[in-house]
């Protein structure tokens, strides 16, 4: 605690160069909780505002979180994002492993990926609610238009990255679960497993075509380790993309978020739909699951470009795979390029401005990381 008093200064100019992302760092090792960050990102607050708070709520929270943030400043990501933290915190120490290969002592080990194919990869993509919708019941869902811009290259950075993909187009409630408990049963003989969701959704989970609800348990029981143990103690990664299935579609006018950003959107994409979703994941190790919005908040999906997270996800993957990037890592730059979108909804002749901010949680063991095929 008295580290952080003595550097305030030092670390309030050093950290707000880019205060977003060490509130992703912090956020990211648990030093401060999902509502933490939000209230810290507060969009009307300065850098240094923003890096002020957070040290004083560092500090706020006692003597075990205030140590464990001065580890974050030593790590070797944070440092070097921040490269001036070189001059007063002390980067890990390394450790020299058996075969003479230095390496920092915290470093997290590795999944395997090495099989080709490198496992199964699930798509599946509702667009049209008509059997819903027929019902004559609430609520009535809207054609997810641009959904299929979403599969699309779903489908082509997963066969780049060497998965055997296989995508399901607008399917029931019942189909869904169908699919899921088919690939829980199948002997998984890949190093991964990976599925993707597009759809409509609500606070149960995620809506088939015919308005029947997923729910997370649905989705994720099947890959358990009991259930699924082919897939035990391998990766099993979630994205997600749903939305909340009310009347949102509205004209709005884009621009960027951030000064540094000429605009968020080309001038002929005007029409955007809202997307959101919340789903809590399991307990059991080796989950990832990555959504396109936190909870409560809207979720943006263009109709001629698909959405915001998928597209943002898929070109980080095809950027930083190739790195070896850990989809942690990648999913910290996906946040950041979604997060300066902003997007002005006229509602009730009012306009609001609509931002959107991806959230990530897992209980990964190791590094994830896709490599790519040779």
């Amino acid at each position: 605690m008295e580290t952080l008093r003595g550097n305030k200064v030092f670390l309030i100019d050093t950290l707000s160069v880019d205060s977003e992302r060490l509130l992703q760092f912090a956020e990211q090792n648990e030093i401060i909780t999902d509502r933490d960050y939000r209230n810290l990102n507060h969009p009307n607050h300065t850098d240094e505002k923003k890096i002020t708070n957070l040290l004083d709520m560092v500090r706020g929270k006692g003597e075990e979180t205030s140590d464990k943030f001065v580890e974050l400043l030593k790590n070797k990501d944070v440092q070097k994002t921040f490269p001036n933290l070189k001059k007063r915190f002390t980067p890990a120490p390394l450790v020299t492993q058996q075969d003479g290969r230095a390496t920092p002592s915290n470093e997290m080990g590795e999944y395997t990926m090495s099989k080709i194919p490198r496992g199964d990869c699930v798509i599946i993509n509702n667009m049209d609610f008509e059997e819903n919708n027929k019902k004559n019941v609430k609520p009535q869902l809207q054609y997810r238009t641009g959904s299929d811009k979403d599969k699309e290259s779903l489908e082509e950075v997963f066969t780049w990255l060497g998965f055997t993909v296989e995508v399901h187009t607008n399917k029931t409630a019942k189909q869904m679960k169908d699919i899921l408990n088919k690939f829980g049963q199948k002997t998984h003989e890949g190093d991964c497993f990976v599925c993707c969701i597009l759809s409509h959704g609500c606070a149960e989970g995620v809506y088939g075509t015919d308005g029947g609800v997923v729910s997370s348990e649905d989705i994720f029981s099947p890959f358990r380790g009991l259930i699924c143990p082919s897939l035990a103690k391998k990766p099993k990664a979630f994205f997600i993309q749903a939305c909340r299935g009310k009347d949102y579609q509205r004209l709005v006018e884009v621009q960027a978020d951030n000064a540094e950003s000429d605009k968020a959107e080309d001038e002929d994409d005007k029409e955007l739909e809202l997307d959101g979703e919340q789903i809590t994941i399991p307990n059991d190790a080796d989950f990832f699951v990555a959504r396109s919005t936190v909870k409560g908040f809207y979720s943006i999906r263009n109709p001629q470009k698909g959405s915001w997270f998928i597209q943002s996800l898929c070109e980080q993957l095809k950027k930083f795979c190739p790195k070896g990037e850990g989809i942690q890592n990648i999913l910290n730059c996906v946040n950041k390029e979604v997060s300066r979108c902003i997007a002005e909804l006229k509602i009730d002749e009012k306009y609001v401005l609509v931002k959107q901010m991806p959230v990530q949680k897992g209980t990964l063991t190791k590094k994830l990381v896709f490599r790519i095929t040779s």
